[in-house]
């Protein structure tokens, strides 16, 4: 998706892949949630996660590369 704006620093991605897809894996007791949001070219800000931050205090985050 372009001409998305970082709510952190305001650069804007005017071509495609300027912003990129970022992937969080969470594990529950009853199995894992991938959450995709954007990670920001230019000072990497991520953000339009599904997931709400306060959601995840409880949960044992998996780095995913």
């Amino acid at each position: 998706e372009t001409g998305k704006k970082c709510p952190n620093c305001g650069a804007e991605g005017d071509y495609y892949g300027e912003h990129e897809t970022a992937v969080r894996n969470y594990r529950f007791p009853w199995g894992a949630v991938a959450d995709v949001g954007w990670r920001c070219w230019s000072c990497g800000y991520e953000w339009g996660f599904e997931l709400p931050e306060s959601s995840k205090s409880d949960l044992v985050r998996g780095q995913s590369e």
